[in-house]
């Protein structure tokens, strides 16, 4: 591992200053960061370290704006949280999916979604709930839907001095299910082949669906027509499932690398998405 300097702010305005700095980057659990730099993938002159910053703490639940999950709240904080666990049972299976005990004890939400990772467990959830990622810095504060947040594999919108502080998920509209797959090669410590989120609920202008993938495509993606097939569908038979199925293999766009090949994930887009959505339609 290379040189590099340690900061450790106490407040977000002294981070915002030292992240503008050439070559700096932001560090939450550390998860990510430390084994790209390990691995010379990164070589930052400068690790702002945000755990000490009051305003980054903290996950609460209002009606009006939903569920917040501040920048250090850990996997562990979040899945333990009720209204969580509640409400956003595909955010909770997602990250208790993640890693070991020990692991998400460190790693934090909202920086599996800053590590940008086609692969991030947390993606896929934060799509289908539509979270929105808030992003302070001394021109102020902006809201990044989560589709626009990632433009590409570890590359967002974050600009220099910009601080993620926190991730919000609106409350789903009326009854809903939720549910979030991962298919890896076992079943502990590894990272996605594939990985679906889906949702379904029963709001005022019907049933609606909703699906996500992860580890199939460079960027956030829905898969938008699979979801117009389902509008206002009770029961989904064979036939309509197998039509869905189809249309979330066409939303996609996987590589083959050492996880698998192109061929397989489609195929496990395919299947996972029918188990995934059988398994909300009987939460319901």
């Amino acid at each position: 591992m290379l040189s590099f300097e340690l900061e450790r702010p106490a407040t977000l305005a002294e981070a915002m200053k030292l992240l503008e700095k050439d070559g700096a980057w932001a560090k939450n659990g550390g998860t990510d960061l430390l084994v790209w730099m390990k691995k010379h993938v990164i070589q930052p002159k400068l690790v702002v370290d945000l755990s000490l910053i009051d305003e980054l703490q903290g996950i609460e639940f209002t009606p009006e704006e939903g569920l917040s999950v501040g920048a250090c709240v850990t996997l562990n904080e979040l899945a333990s949280f009720p209204k969580a666990r509640e409400l956003y049972p595909a955010l909770v299976d997602a990250a208790m999916s993640h890693s070991d005990h020990i692991i998400r004890n460190k790693a934090t939400y909202v920086g599996n979604i800053c590590s940008s990772v086609p692969s991030g467990d947390m993606i896929p959830p934060t799509c289908v709930y539509e979270g929105v990622v808030h992003v302070a810095s001394h021109h102020g504060e902006r809201r990044v839907p989560i589709m626009e947040f990632i433009t590409g594999p570890r590359r967002n919108v974050l600009k220099p001095g910009e601080v993620v502080t926190r991730i919000t998920l609106p409350v789903p509209e009326g009854p809903s299910a939720g549910c979030y797959i991962k298919l890896g090669r076992r079943n502990a410590l590894d990272l996605a082949q594939v990985g679906v989120a889906c949702l379904v609920t029963d709001g005022p202008s019907g049933r609606k669906y909703r699906l996500s993938y992860g580890a199939v495509s460079p960027v956030p993606v829905r898969a938008v027509r699979a979801e117009a097939l389902l509008d206002g569908v009770l029961d989904v038979d064979d036939k309509l499932m197998a039509r869905v199925c189809e249309e979330a293999k066409g939303a996609v766009n996987p590589i083959t690398d050492v996880r698998a090949s192109r061929e397989y994930r489609l195929s496990m887009v395919g299947e996972l998405t029918a188990r995934a959505i059988r398994k909300c339609l009987e939460s319901l």
